[in-house]
């Protein structure tokens, strides 16, 4: 739900961030799934065999992949890396027929945003929460698109709920402490048939306790403090990102004082038949909860990003473009027509269409027509010089980029290390400045300082580079500020690069899958004609 509030200036976006967790086991109550090794196929669209069950889990879906990745804490054996083994190891320790096997949860992220930013974010984001205080974790992230054209960027995150021993193997997820009476005794169970202390098959005595969890991951406070972090996250990248018309809140529309009713959670088996078009209960109710907040606020899909250099070639006149015969131009609008009329976007193959932020502009249908009359393109044999041209000079740029940010990194390190050394610099300059005895009781009170002055100062000079070992704190500071400025430079120039490398994947994924779609079309009319003509001599 976005909600606009009107400013003087500019009109500022709300958006509530969606986030769900839910429990995934074997008992009836779980609703994050019944299986593990599922729900991890799942997320990762890949097929699973479940060693508990026998079953083999085929996902349904592919195409929306854009990452996936395993974390795991210090203690965590290495093989748990790959997803089969960690959820296969997860449900043949659990033996309880009711056992809770892992938390999923699910959270929406901006579409605004570039797909190597979100992982580079969210695999920020789950180290912070999760894996540092012990959580073996699984997120996928996935690009999808609803009938409408509305591309949903969001992640799914699979979490252990048992922590891991110095030796790797599974804890407890609990134990028992005695339970203890006013003054610290410990209470025994009586027998009410006997009215004596009850004992167990041993001989030994037993007493009231009470289970322990042996970690903190099942408190309720977690859920809210996830959520406030990925929001504070979002908010945090956004303004960096120069997007500050647009703002993410974690309060329910109850806690900001909102009369505004939520949507529910649609779950897997419904969200995959409404994008199929086929509209279910829960998507009815969700229609009806829209409906009725409308009447409310006014909701508004108000941020398009214009960043890349697609938008600014729309001027070129449309007559001229359809007046030229061009065999990319048809592909378009052939691929246009079978598809809601926009372009399908390849987020599993696109290596380059992974650094933009504004992929549904390379889906609209006369974005790409005028991208494609600007560059000239009149045939796809036309790409191979200009994609060669480009990916080169990308290369380059990346490879300016990574030196740059190499230097950076050496001069800041630099800095840091001064930082930690500059304090003792006055107590040098003290010693040297008095003499003779005066000097000796100096050095002698701050033996310490100088001390350290003289192990950092050698710090520092061991790690300068080349003859020069002068300590020279300001002219580190002019080389930062000169990589940072000609940085922004190759980042223009990667940004103009990567879109045209970007459009040129688009085009390319759409003249494939538009032949894979004659080929069925045709293969399709041939048997039809084969069985007509078999009825034909039959008759």
């Amino acid at each position: 739900m976005e909600l606009m509030y009107a400013g003087h200036t500019r009109s500022m976006v709300v958006k509530n961030a969606s986030t769900h967790a839910e429990i995934c086991g074997r008992g009836a109550g779980c609703k994050g799934g019944h299986n593990a090794v599922e729900q991890s196929s799942y997320i990762s669209r890949e097929k699973m065999y479940c060693e508990y069950d026998g079953k083999t889990y085929y996902p349904k879906y592919s195409e929306d992949l854009v990452h996936n990745e395993v974390m795991l804490p210090d203690n965590a054996p290495r093989e748990y890396a790959d997803p089969k083994v960690l959820w296969n190891s997860v449900e043949m320790f659990e033996k309880n027929k009711n056992a809770q096997l892992a938390r999923t949860y699910k959270l929406n992220l901006p579409n605004e945003w570039s797909y190597e930013l979100a992982v580079d974010v969210m695999r920020d984001y789950v180290k912070r929460n999760f894996v540092d205080v012990g959580m073996c974790a699984q997120f996928a992230i996935h690009d999808s698109e609803n009938t409408k054209g509305q591309r949903n960027l969001h992640c799914h995150i699979m979490l252990t709920l048992r922590s891991i021993d110095e030796q790797g193997r599974w804890m407890d997820k609990s134990h028992k402490v005695d339970i203890l009476d006013k003054n610290g005794n410990r209470i025994p169970v009586i027998d009410p048939k006997t009215g004596k202390q009850k004992v167990d098959k041993q001989n030994r005595k037993q007493w009231k306790c009470k289970p322990v969890s042996t970690n903190d991951w099942n408190s309720k406070e977690n859920a809210m403090k996830w959520r406030k972090d990925i929001v504070d996250t979002i908010n945090s990248v956004n303004e960096k990102m120069g997007i500050k018309d647009i703002r993410w809140e974690y309060r329910s529309f109850k806690d900001q004082g909102l009369d505004i009713e939520p949507q529910i959670h649609l779950g897997p088996k419904a969200s995959a038949l409404e994008r199929e078009g086929i509209r279910t209960e829960r998507g009815n109710i969700n229609r009806q909860i829209i409906a009725s907040n409308s009447i409310i606020l006014q909701a508004r899909a108000a941020y398009e990003q214009a960043k890349s250099s697609l938008e600014t070639i729309k001027t070129a006149s449309i007559d001229k473009i359809k007046s030229v015969k061009n065999e990319i131009i048809d592909v378009i609008r052939e691929m246009a027509k079978r598809n809601n009329n926009r372009l399908k976007l390849p987020i599993i193959n696109g290596q380059y269409l992974r650094l933009i932020s504004n992929r549904e502009s390379y889906q609209d249908k006369e974005t790409m027509e005028s991208f494609v009359h600007s560059m000239g393109w009149t045939s796809f044999e036309d790409f191979k010089k200009c994609k060669e041209e480009y990916e080169q000079k990308f290369n380059d740029l990346k490879s300016k980029r990574e030196n740059n940010t190499n230097q950076f990194v050496y001069y800041r390190n630099l800095l840091e290390d001064y930082k930690t050394y500059e304090p003792y610099i006055k107590y040098h300059k003290e010693q040297w400045a008095l003499k003779g005895f005066a000097r000796k009781k100096y050095e002698k009170q701050h033996r310490s300082e100088l001390l350290n002055y003289d192990v950092y100062s050698d710090l520092i000079k061991s790690k300068i580079k080349g003859d020069d070992k002068r300590i020279l704190p300001k002219e580190w500071q002019k080389q930062i500020d000169k990589i940072n400025r000609g940085n922004l430079d190759i980042d223009n120039s990667l940004q103009k690069t990567v879109s045209v490398l970007s459009a040129i994947e688009v085009l390319q994924w759409n003249k494939k899958d538009l032949q894979r779609m004659i080929e069925n079309e045709n293969h399709k009319k041939q048997k039809e004609q084969s069985i007509n003509r078999n009825k034909n001599e039959i008759s």
